[in-house]
C-alpha cells in the first residue's frame, strides 16, 4: 500500500485545497492537521474565512488512527466552511458520523464529486459574505 503524501495548497478562488494521497495513518493525518491549522491561523490574522476543499478520491481508507487524528483536527482547527469529496463511500459515512458527532455538520459537508463540493464550498453566504 502507498504511503502517504498529503498536501495542502492555496487556491487563488479562496480556499484550501487539501489533497488525502495513499494509505493514512496517525501520524500522516495529524502532520497535514498541523499545515492546516498554521494556515487557518494566517487567514484568521488577516480577517479572511477559512474555507478547505478535501479530496479523499486517492485515499484508500481510515483505521481508528486516522480517525483520531482526523477528529482531533476538526475539533481544533477554526474554519468556516470544510467540503469533502471522494468516491469511497465507507469513508463518507465515517466522516459524516464525526461531523455530526461534533455538531460541525452544518460547515462541514461530504460530497461524492469536486464540482458539488466545491458549488456548496463557495457559494455566497450572505452572513458571512463569502463565495462568488
Amino acid at each position: 500500500m502507498e504511503q502517504a503524501k498529503n498536501s495542502v495548497v492555496w487556491q487563488p478562488e479562496g480556499y484550501a485545497l487539501v489533497t488525502l494521497t495513499g494509505k493514512q495513518t496517525f501520524m500522516s493525518m495529524d502532520a497535514l492537521a498541523k499545515e492546516c491549522e498554521d494556515m487557518a491561523e494566517k487567514l484568521s490574522a488577516q480577517g479572511k474565512p477559512l474555507l478547505g476543499l478535501v479530496d479523499f478520491t486517492q485515499d484508500p481508507g481510515f483505521d481508528a488512527g486516522t480517525n483520531k487524528a482526523v477528529l482531533k483536527a476538526l475539533e481544533e482547527i477554526k474554519y468556516d466552511r470544510i467540503a469533502l469529496f471522494g468516491e469511497n463511500i465507507a469513508l463518507a459515512e465515517v466522516t459524516k458520523a464525526v461531523v455530526a458527532a461534533l455538531g460541525k455538520d452544518d460547515r462541514t459537508k461530504v460530497f461524492k464529486t469536486r464540482d458539488e463540493a466545491l458549488a456548496w464550498l463557495l457559494m455566497k453566504d450572505p452572513v458571512h459574505g463569502y463565495g462568488g
